[in-house]
Protein backbone atom coordinates (compact mmCIF):
# COMPACT_ATOMS: atom_id res chain seq x y z
CA UNK A 1 0.00 0.00 0.00
CA UNK A 2 1.33 3.24 -0.93
CA UNK A 3 0.66 7.03 0.78
CA UNK A 4 0.51 9.67 -1.01
CA UNK A 5 -0.07 12.77 1.96
CA UNK A 6 0.29 15.87 -0.09
CA UNK A 7 -3.30 14.04 -1.95
CA UNK A 8 -4.87 13.33 1.77
CA UNK A 9 -3.69 17.20 2.33
CA UNK A 10 -5.22 18.62 -0.38
CA UNK A 11 -8.24 16.27 -0.90
CA UNK A 12 -9.12 17.91 2.45
CA UNK A 13 -8.33 21.66 1.03
CA UNK A 14 -11.14 20.77 -1.39
CA UNK A 15 -13.52 19.89 0.62
CA UNK A 16 -12.81 22.84 3.15
CA UNK A 17 -13.68 24.95 0.13
CA UNK A 18 -16.75 23.56 -0.67
CA UNK A 19 -18.28 23.43 3.21
CA UNK A 20 -16.78 26.72 3.65
CA UNK A 21 -18.73 28.05 0.70
CA UNK A 22 -21.90 26.06 1.45
CA UNK A 23 -21.72 27.40 5.11
CA UNK A 24 -21.71 30.65 3.45
CA UNK A 25 -24.81 30.66 1.81
CA UNK A 26 -27.74 32.37 3.48
CA UNK A 27 -29.95 29.63 5.59
CA UNK A 28 -33.40 30.16 5.15
CA UNK A 29 -35.54 30.32 8.25
CA UNK A 30 -39.37 28.91 9.12
CA UNK A 31 -40.92 31.91 9.36
CA UNK A 32 -42.28 33.44 5.89
CA UNK A 33 -40.29 36.48 4.69
CA UNK A 34 -42.04 39.73 5.03
CA UNK A 35 -42.30 41.09 1.23
CA UNK A 36 -39.36 42.62 0.29
CA UNK A 37 -39.76 46.66 -0.68
CA UNK A 38 -38.54 46.98 -4.33
CA UNK A 39 -35.16 47.61 -5.68
CA UNK A 40 -32.79 48.66 -8.23
CA UNK A 41 -31.55 44.77 -9.47
CA UNK A 42 -27.30 45.29 -9.36
CA UNK A 43 -26.01 45.25 -12.62
CA UNK A 44 -22.55 43.13 -12.78
CA UNK A 45 -20.57 40.01 -14.01
CA UNK A 46 -21.76 36.83 -13.45
CA UNK A 47 -18.30 34.38 -13.05
CA UNK A 48 -17.96 30.55 -11.89
CA UNK A 49 -14.70 29.52 -10.10
CA UNK A 50 -13.63 26.15 -9.17
CA UNK A 51 -12.35 25.81 -5.77
CA UNK A 52 -11.47 22.26 -6.13
CA UNK A 53 -8.41 23.48 -7.94
CA UNK A 54 -7.34 25.59 -4.89
CA UNK A 55 -5.33 23.14 -2.86
CA UNK A 56 -3.18 22.26 -5.83
CA UNK A 57 -2.52 26.13 -7.23
CA UNK A 58 -2.57 28.48 -4.40
CA UNK A 59 1.14 28.65 -3.59
CA UNK A 60 0.11 28.90 0.74
CA UNK A 61 -1.59 25.76 0.50
CA UNK A 62 0.94 23.81 -1.77
CA UNK A 63 3.68 24.93 0.79
CA UNK A 64 1.55 23.81 4.12
CA UNK A 65 0.88 20.30 2.49
CA UNK A 66 4.75 20.22 1.78
CA UNK A 67 5.02 21.22 5.32
CA UNK A 68 2.66 18.38 6.42
CA UNK A 69 4.82 15.66 4.26
CA UNK A 70 7.61 16.90 6.30
CA UNK A 71 6.42 16.02 9.77
CA UNK A 72 4.57 13.07 8.97
CA UNK A 73 6.83 11.30 6.33
CA UNK A 74 8.70 9.12 9.43
CA UNK A 75 5.02 7.57 10.19
CA UNK A 76 3.98 6.90 6.55
CA UNK A 77 7.69 5.24 5.60
CA UNK A 78 7.12 3.05 8.90
CA UNK A 79 3.54 2.58 7.45
CA UNK A 80 4.94 1.41 3.65
CA UNK A 81 7.39 -1.01 5.46
CA UNK A 82 4.48 -2.30 7.32
CA UNK A 83 2.92 -2.98 4.28
CA UNK A 84 5.74 -4.51 2.43
CA UNK A 85 6.05 -6.96 5.37
CA UNK A 86 2.62 -7.90 5.51
CA UNK A 87 2.38 -8.54 1.66
CA UNK A 88 5.78 -11.13 2.37
CA UNK A 89 3.69 -12.66 5.29
CA UNK A 90 0.69 -13.26 2.48
CA UNK A 91 3.32 -14.84 0.09
CA UNK A 92 4.59 -17.25 2.82
CA UNK A 93 1.03 -18.49 3.97
CA UNK A 94 -0.20 -18.79 0.48
CA UNK A 95 3.43 -20.97 -0.34
CA UNK A 96 2.29 -24.55 -0.60
CA UNK A 97 6.35 -25.61 -0.81
CA UNK A 98 6.47 -24.07 2.82
CA UNK A 99 5.88 -26.43 5.78
CA UNK A 100 2.69 -26.10 7.66
CA UNK A 101 4.30 -24.35 10.92
CA UNK A 102 6.36 -22.30 8.85
CA UNK A 103 2.71 -20.77 7.08
CA UNK A 104 1.14 -20.97 10.54
CA UNK A 105 3.74 -18.79 11.61
CA UNK A 106 3.85 -16.80 8.81
CA UNK A 107 -0.17 -16.29 9.49
CA UNK A 108 0.05 -15.58 13.03
CA UNK A 109 2.87 -12.35 12.29
CA UNK A 110 0.97 -11.39 9.89
CA UNK A 111 -2.16 -11.21 12.03
CA UNK A 112 -0.41 -9.46 14.61
CA UNK A 113 0.88 -7.16 12.32
CA UNK A 114 -2.14 -6.20 10.35
CA UNK A 115 -3.68 -5.30 13.68
CA UNK A 116 -0.75 -2.75 14.32
CA UNK A 117 -0.64 -1.57 10.84
CA UNK A 118 -4.69 -0.55 11.07
CA UNK A 119 -4.44 1.34 14.92
CA UNK A 120 -0.93 3.62 13.36
CA UNK A 121 -2.96 4.09 9.84
CA UNK A 122 -6.27 5.20 12.14
CA UNK A 123 -3.95 7.33 14.12
CA UNK A 124 -1.82 8.83 11.11
CA UNK A 125 -4.65 10.04 9.56
CA UNK A 126 -6.20 11.53 12.65
CA UNK A 127 -3.04 13.44 13.76
CA UNK A 128 -3.08 14.80 9.84
CA UNK A 129 -6.61 15.42 9.91
CA UNK A 130 -6.18 17.53 13.20
CA UNK A 131 -3.23 19.29 11.84
CA UNK A 132 -4.87 19.99 8.92
CA UNK A 133 -7.83 22.11 10.62
CA UNK A 134 -5.69 24.28 12.91
CA UNK A 135 -2.98 24.68 9.63
CA UNK A 136 -5.62 25.39 6.75
CA UNK A 137 -8.84 26.94 8.25
CA UNK A 138 -7.37 30.50 8.80
CA UNK A 139 -5.83 29.72 5.22
CA UNK A 140 -9.57 29.18 3.94
CA UNK A 141 -10.77 32.39 5.68
CA UNK A 142 -8.26 34.45 3.98
CA UNK A 143 -8.82 33.12 0.61
CA UNK A 144 -12.55 33.78 0.46
CA UNK A 145 -11.56 37.28 2.15
CA UNK A 146 -9.39 38.00 -0.80
CA UNK A 147 -12.20 36.87 -3.25
CA UNK A 148 -14.57 39.65 -2.11
CA UNK A 149 -11.97 42.00 -2.46
CA UNK A 150 -11.63 40.60 -6.00
CA UNK A 151 -14.66 40.72 -6.70
CA UNK A 152 -15.70 44.14 -5.79
CA UNK A 153 -12.63 45.40 -7.85
CA UNK A 154 -14.20 43.64 -10.72
CA UNK A 155 -17.46 44.50 -11.18
CA UNK A 156 -18.79 40.95 -9.77
CA UNK A 157 -21.78 40.23 -8.35
CA UNK A 158 -21.65 36.68 -8.14
CA UNK A 159 -19.18 33.80 -8.13
CA UNK A 160 -20.71 29.81 -8.79
CA UNK A 161 -18.50 27.63 -7.45
CA UNK A 162 -18.46 24.78 -10.16
CA UNK A 163 -15.82 22.93 -7.82
CA UNK A 164 -18.51 22.42 -4.91
CA UNK A 165 -21.71 21.51 -7.62
CA UNK A 166 -18.96 18.67 -8.84
CA UNK A 167 -18.36 17.48 -5.71
CA UNK A 168 -21.86 17.34 -5.26
CA UNK A 169 -23.46 16.01 -8.85
CA UNK A 170 -24.64 19.13 -9.56
CA UNK A 171 -22.92 20.61 -12.23
CA UNK A 172 -25.98 20.06 -14.26
CA UNK A 173 -28.07 22.67 -12.56
CA UNK A 174 -25.64 25.19 -15.23
CA UNK A 175 -26.85 24.05 -18.44
CA UNK A 176 -24.27 26.36 -20.07
CA UNK A 177 -21.60 28.42 -19.00
CA UNK A 178 -19.18 30.71 -21.51
CA UNK A 179 -15.47 29.17 -20.88
CA UNK A 180 -14.58 33.23 -20.52
CA UNK A 181 -16.64 33.97 -17.16
CA UNK A 182 -14.29 31.50 -15.52
CA UNK A 183 -12.28 33.15 -13.13
CA UNK A 184 -9.88 30.02 -11.78
CA UNK A 185 -6.51 31.06 -13.23
CA UNK A 186 -7.05 34.64 -13.16
CA UNK A 187 -7.85 34.40 -9.26
CA UNK A 188 -4.95 32.44 -8.49
CA UNK A 189 -2.74 34.28 -10.01
CA UNK A 190 -3.65 37.54 -8.18
CA UNK A 191 -3.77 35.53 -4.79
CA UNK A 192 -0.41 34.12 -5.67
CA UNK A 193 0.92 37.97 -6.34
CA UNK A 194 -0.62 39.37 -3.28
CA UNK A 195 0.72 36.85 -1.45
CA UNK A 196 3.75 35.64 -2.22
CA UNK A 197 5.45 32.05 -0.82
CA UNK A 198 9.19 32.40 0.15
CA UNK A 199 11.21 30.14 -1.59
CA UNK A 200 12.17 27.07 1.66
CA UNK A 201 15.65 27.83 3.21
CA UNK A 202 18.47 25.18 2.56
CA UNK A 203 21.00 24.88 4.61
CA UNK A 204 24.55 26.33 3.45
CA UNK A 205 27.16 24.00 2.49
CA UNK A 206 30.37 23.47 4.56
Amino acid sequence: MKFSLPLWVLATVAAGFTTAAAQALPTGSSQPAAPAKATSIPTGRVVIVNTLVFGDKIDEFRRQAQKLEEKFKPRTTELESMAKRLQELTQKVQDEKLSVEVRRQAQEQGLALEKEYKRKDEDLRADIEREQQTVLNPLREKVFKFMESYAAARGIIMIIDVGALAANNNLGMIPYVDNAADITEDFVKEYNRANPVAAPATSAKP
